[in-house]
């Protein structure tokens, strides 16, 4: 065992001092704890406990209280001696005077949570010790005889009678540092205590809770990422409050024990990271100063790589050198933000300055300068929490409410604007309007003119339609005489090949004079007799509305299962006709300018059309007097 060296200069002093009273004192051991009757509740100092180093675990409880009591250790009379971690396993003797303890219920308290497991026992007199309690990180929690977030047990259950010692022997098994502070209460007080501990321990929580509601609330709200950071700020608090007064242990996780040395480890530098990265998103420290940034969250980063690394269990990550350097660089740029920019002190600010108070207060407890039984100072972390958490949130909410305004005032410029504008608007329109006042009696005089203009136009309008509608009559009688005309020139071989050129320029153009010589006595369907059509597929087809049935205009004539434009078909008609059928293929090819091979075989069908022609007329003369129109049809 060793004593912290904080206090190694004290426990000398002391325990030189103390030598002379112990050898001075009659018939009581220096180290008996007399129990008044008219107190409720004492404090056993470290002064009054003993303690024998076991660190491998050999000694029983009988070795210890037959053999081995000479080998206890007393401690200086300073309070909250802390064992190092070089002690593994270790014994604590504490005696109490037993005539009060008689006449009354106490229980026995231990709060110091962080243990890996605590063998309680209890001796009367000189009767046998008794097992009174054994819990601890290492144990299920349900396994404790009394659930209590502190290892508790009552000491009057044994025969206590008058004048008789009663001794209090505890065995350690840690890796964690373990402070020897210790209660003795009696029940009607711990069960106060006690009452009020938890009520205001569940109301942490659910302020806690609260807090991240209204925190993701607001979140949802204004999307701000600090949020993010603020809300798994108050997520550590709650993982680092959980460590400390051990109520995960005893509500979330009571059969896994394991998850015990978890929370420990990593919930303070979670915590830690938490408010480092709250801090630098709230300030904007990355934008204002990018250089100081990467130093804040590289320390930060490496304090939580270094403890999760190297450091042990019985650790805390408040005792490396480094950790509050990223927490005083960003308090001295707050401090510098407020002098340059004159801002008044906000709700971040006093949220800070608790949560740095918090740190700097566990930094000191880690190195034992200040440790206190208080219960203001056992739970000042957890309250500095809760007060930052609330302040945070409320720093949030006055960003908030800050935007709100500057888009209130930008709205109501934006308005002022906008009248600005709408006057400015109006007065022109009321000048556009003048304007075109003056423009319109100059309009309505020109109108009476151009009425006047109008009427006599339109005297010559009605003469000029008279005339273009006698125009139009004669026009398309002359149009339907000269259209007979060159039909009839065609028919009748009397135009040039040029003129039939000029007559037949395009393959719709043939399609429409086949669809007229085909249909000129009207449509019949092939299949039904139907006389009403709609327009089919292909060109100049006719699909039958009775039946559906689609007939081609080539269908039925000299052009039908045709492979080439039926405008050169036309042409080729018409050389061979007019020839008699006395021309070569290859002639007609090359006026063509087509393959030979195409060619004579759709002459050689014009040929043999005009065979059957002339067999079904009598003679050429005859074929000649019906026109080319008898050879295209079937």
């Amino acid at each position: 065992m060793k004593i912290l060296k904080s206090n190694y200069l004290n426990f000398i002093i002391i325990f030189w001092f103390c030598l002379p009273i112990a050898a001075s004192a009659n018939d009581k051991s220096p180290f008996l704890i007399e129990v008044p009757d008219y107190v409720d509740k004492i404090f056993i100092p470290s002064s009054k406990v003993m303690v024998l180093k076991d660190r491998d675990s050999r000694y029983t409880i009988d070795q210890i209280v037959n053999n081995n009591t000479k080998n206890f250790i007393p401690l200086p009379k300073v309070d909250n001696i802390v064992l190092s971690e070089e002690s593994y396993s270790y014994w604590v003797k504490i005696q109490l005077e037993g005539e009060a303890l008689s006449k009354d219920r106490w229980f026995f308290e231990i709060p110091d949570s962080h243990v890996g497991e605590i063998i309680a026992y209890m001796q009367v007199g000189n009767d046998p010790p008794v097992l009174m309690e054994k819990a601890g990180y290492d144990h299920i929690y349900t396994t404790r005889t009394f659930r209590h977030k502190n290892i508790i047990f009552p000491i009057d259950q044994l025969n206590i009678g008058d004048n008789k010692e009663v001794k209090v022997y505890l065995k350690y098994t840690s890796l964690f540092l373990n402070v020897l502070f210790y209660k003795i209460s009696k029940s009607e007080t711990f069960l106060e205590y006690s009452n009020t501990e938890y009520l205001m321990l569940g109301l942490n929580y659910g302020i806690l809770v609260c807090l991240i509601i209204t925190s993701l609330l607001l979140y949802i709200t204004i999307r701000d990422k600090s949020l993010i950071f603020l809300i798994a700020f108050l997520i550590g608090s709650i993982c680092v409050g959980l460590t400390e007064d051990n109520l995960g242990a005893e509500y979330l996780f009571t059969n896994k024990p394991f998850l015990n040395y978890i929370l420990m480890k990593y919930a303070a530098p979670v915590s830690m990271l938490t408010i480092v990265f709250l801090a630098v998103q709230f300030l904007e420290i990355r934008k204002e100063a990018f250089k100081l940034y990467l130093v804040i969250v590289g320390i930060a980063l490496l304090n939580a790589f270094y403890f999760l690394i190297f450091k042990s269990m019985n650790d805390v990550i408040w005792r490396m050198p480094t950790f509050l350097l990223p927490f005083l660089l960003i308090f001295g740029f707050i401090l510098t933000k407020l002098k340059r920019e004159g801002v008044k002190v906000t709700y971040f600010f006093l949220g800070y300055i608790v949560i740095l108070g918090g740190l700097i207060t566990q930094v000191l407890r880690s190195y034992g300068i200040f440790i206190s039984d208080n219960i203001l100072v056992v739970y000042a972390y957890n309250m500095g929490l809760l007060i930052t958490g609330l302040f945070m949130t409320l720093s949030q909410t006055e960003k908030f409410k800050i935007l709100k305004e500057e888009k209130e005032e930008a709205q109501q410029e934006l308005i002022k604007d906008l009248q600005i504008r709408e006057r400015v608007i109006e007065e022109k329109v009321v000048e556009r309007t003048e304007k075109i006042k003056a423009q319109n009696e100059i309009i309505e005089l020109k109108n009476k003119e151009l009425e006047w203009v109008n009427n006599e136009l339109n005297k010559q309008r009605v003469q000029i339609q008279d005339l273009n509608s006698q125009l139009q009559i004669e026009n398309e009688q002359l149009h339907v005489d000269v259209e007979h005309l060159e039909s009839a020139r065609v028919l009748m071989q009397e135009v040039t090949l040029e003129e039939f050129e000029n007559m037949f320029p395009t393959d719709e153009s043939c399609y429409d004079y086949l669809e007229e010589i085909k249909w000129k006595n009207g449509y019949n369907c092939k299949k039904c007799g139907n006389e009403l059509y709609a327009k089919g597929t292909g060109p100049n087809s006719r699909r039958c509305k009775k039946c559906n049935y689609n007939e081609s205009v080539t269908s039925g004539t000299l052009f039908h299962r045709l492979h080439f434009p039926i405008k050169k078909a036309f042409y080729m008609v018409f050389i061979v006709y007019s020839k008699k059928g006395d021309i070569s293929s290859t002639k007609i090819a090359e006026l063509l300018e087509m393959r030979q091979n195409t060619c004579w075989k759709f002459s050689k069908k014009i040929r043999e059309a005009m065979d059957v022609k002339i067999h079904e007329f009598g003679s050429e003369e005859e074929l000649k007097k019906k026109g080319w129109e008898a050879l295209i049809l079937a």
